[in-house]
C-alpha cells in the first residue's frame, strides 16, 4: 500500500525462516528495500515515519533507534484507519473476538452489506483499504497489542467482549491489560455505540470513561438498553419494547460462552438495521472455527476435541464448562503467559479425569493443580496416545492448552493441526 501511494518502503525484520526469504523475494522485486536476521540502525536511520506491526513491544530494539533517530512511529492499525474511508465495526476481548468478527462479516454478507472482514484475524486492515470505499463497513478484529499505539482511532460502533487475564508477560499487571482494552473507547463520541458485556467483572470498571451510547448484553439480568439470553431465546429491548430475536435452541455453535458471542453480534446487526431473516439465516448457518471446539474425531467411543486457540485460562475455562463432569482428559500447556493458573483448579477437579501436561509451564501448571491425576509429557503426539490410554467408552481427550504455542509450534494454529493428525495416526 505504501509502494503505491509513492513511498520508498523499507523493512526491518529480526526472524529468518523459509517463509521470509521467499517474502524477502518478492518485496526486492517489487523494489522494496529489507533486511532480515536483525534491526541495524544505519538501516532505520534517514527514515521519516515508521510503521510498527502490533506484535513488535515498545521496548523493542527498532523502536530504540527510531526514537533516538527521531524519527514518528505510528502502529499498523492507527496508519489504516488514517487512509480509511469507511466506518469502521472494532471488536476486541480477551476471548471470542474472531468467532463474532466472522460472524458478523456473514451476516454483512448475507444483507449484502459490503462488510470487510480484517485486522487481527489475518487480513490486515492495512490490505482491506484498497477493497474499502465510502459506503463500505469495516469489520475490525483488535487486540490489546493494536490497542495500545493508538491516538485517533475512532470506531463508529465498538464491542468489548469480556476482560480476563491474559498477555501479562507483555502487560506486566492486569490493571495495565484492562485500561489498554478500554483505548477501544478513547476517541468515540455521543453518537457512536459501545456494546459491551454487562456480566463481565473486568468490564464494569471502564464503564464511567466510556462517553459513546452503552448497548449492553447478558446472560443473567434484563439490561437498561440491550440484548439478553433468557430462557433459550435472545430477546432485545432495542426497538423501546421486548423482541424475540434467535432461538438459541436453533443455534450450531455450543456453550455459553458462544452465547455471549451471538448476544455481542446480534446486538451490532440490530444497530445496523440488519432484519431479524438475515440475522437467524447467518446464526444457524455459521459452523466452528478451526481450533475453537473442533471437533476431530471418535474412536472407540472417545471424542477427540481441538480446542488449540484456547491459549488463556479463561478460554480454556469456558471450554471445559461445555462438558459432562469427569470425562475429560485434559491436555494442558505450552508457554507461560504470566498468569495464574488457580482459576482452572475448580473447574478442573469438577470435570478432568486427568491432566495431561506439556511444554514450558507444565511444572507451573503441576504446583497450581494438584486437586486431579497428573501426567507429564514432551510432545503433543505422545500426549494423544497416553489420552487414547487412558480414555474409557464416552470419554472426551480435550486440547485446550490455557497457554500461547510459541515454545513447540509456530502458532495455535499448527499446534491443533499436530493434535488433529496425532489423531488421524491413532491405531
Amino acid at each position: 500500500m505504501l509502494k503505491d501511494m509513492g513511498a520508498r518502503v523499507r523493512v526491518t525484520e529480526s526472524a529468518v525462516t523459509k517463509a521470509i526469504l521467499e517474502r524477502k523475494n518478492l518485496l526486492v522485486k517489487e523494489g522494496v528495500s529489507i533486511e532480515v536476521g536483525g534491526h541495524n540502525e544505519k538501516f532505520i536511520k534517514g527514515s521519516q515515519l515508521f510503521v510498527v506491526s502490533p506484535g513488535v513491544d515498545r521496548s523493542s530494539l527498532p523502536l530504540k533507534f527510531a526514537r533516538k533517530n527521531q524519527i514518528p512511529v505510528i502502529d499498523e492499525t492507527e496508519f489504516a484507519w488514517t487512509l480509511c474511508p469507511a466506518k469502521v465495526i472494532a471488536v476486541s476481548g480477551t476471548n471470542g473476538k474472531t468467532t463474532v468478527v466472522s460472524l458478523l462479516g456473514e451476516i454483512f454478507k448475507k444483507a449484502k452489506k459490503g462488510g470487510i472482514v480484517c485486522g487481527n484475524i489475518g487480513n490486515p486492515f492495512s490490505s482491506a483499504i484498497a477493497k474499502c470505499r465510502k459506503n463500505s463497513l469495516i469489520i475490525l478484529e483488535i487486540s490489546s497489542f493494536q490497542l495500545e499505539r493508538i491516538k485517533n482511532f475512532r470506531p463508529k460502533i465498538a464491542v468489548l467482549l469480556n476482560i480476563a487475564f491474559d498477555h501479562l508477560d507483555r502487560h506486566q499487571s492486569f490493571l495495565t491489560y484492562q485500561r489498554t482494552k478500554a483505548r477501544l473507547f478513547l476517541n468515540q463520541k455521543s453518537d457512536d455505540y459501545a456494546v459491551l458485556n454487562q456480566d463481565d467483572a473486568g468490564i464494569s470498571p471502564l464503564l464511567p470513561c466510556i462517553k459513546a451510547n452503552k448497548v449492553f448484553f447478558s446472560m443473567k439480568k434484563r439490561p437498561e438498553k440491550g440484548l439478553l439470553a433468557k430462557k433459550d431465546w435472545i430477546i432485545s429491548n432495542l426497538s423501546g419494547e421486548e423482541q424475540k430475536i434467535f432461538d438459541l435452541k436453533e443455534a450450531i455453535l455450543q456453550g455459553q460462552h458462544n452465547v455471549e458471542n451471538y448476544l455481542a453480534a446480534a446486538s451490532v446487526a440490530l444497530l445496523c438495521k440488519i432484519p431479524l431473516s438475515v440475522i437467524k439465516r447467518a446464526f444457524t448457518e455459521f459452523y466452528p472455527l478451526p481450533h475453537r471446539l473442533e471437533f476431530v474425531k471418535r474412536i472407540n467411543e472417545v471424542t477427540y476435541i481441538d480446542d488449540s486457540k484456547a491459549t488463556n485460562v479463561s478460554a480454556a475455562k469456558a471450554a471445559l464448562s461445555s462438558f459432562p463432569a469427569g470425562r475429560i482428559i485434559l491436555i494442558l500447556g505450552g508457554r507461560d503467559k504470566g498468569c495464574s493458573f488457580s482459576p482452572l483448579k475448580k473447574i478442573v477437579g469438577e470435570k478432568v479425569k486427568t491432566l495431561i501436561l506439556l511444554g514450558e509451564a507444565k511444572e507451573r501448571i503441576k504446583s497450581q493443580l494438584k486437586n486431579v491425576p497428573i501426567r507429564k509429557v514432551n510432545s503433543l503426539e505422545e500426549a494423544v496416545k497416553l489420552g487414547k490410554k487412558l480414555a474409557k467408552p464416552g470419554d472426551f481427550v480435550l486440547l485446550s492448552p490455557a497457554c500461547s504455542s510459541f515454545d513447540m509450534f509456530i502458532d495455535y494454529k499448527q499446534r491443533g493441526n499436530v493434535f488433529k493428525r496425532a489423531v488421524q495416526n491413532l491405531s
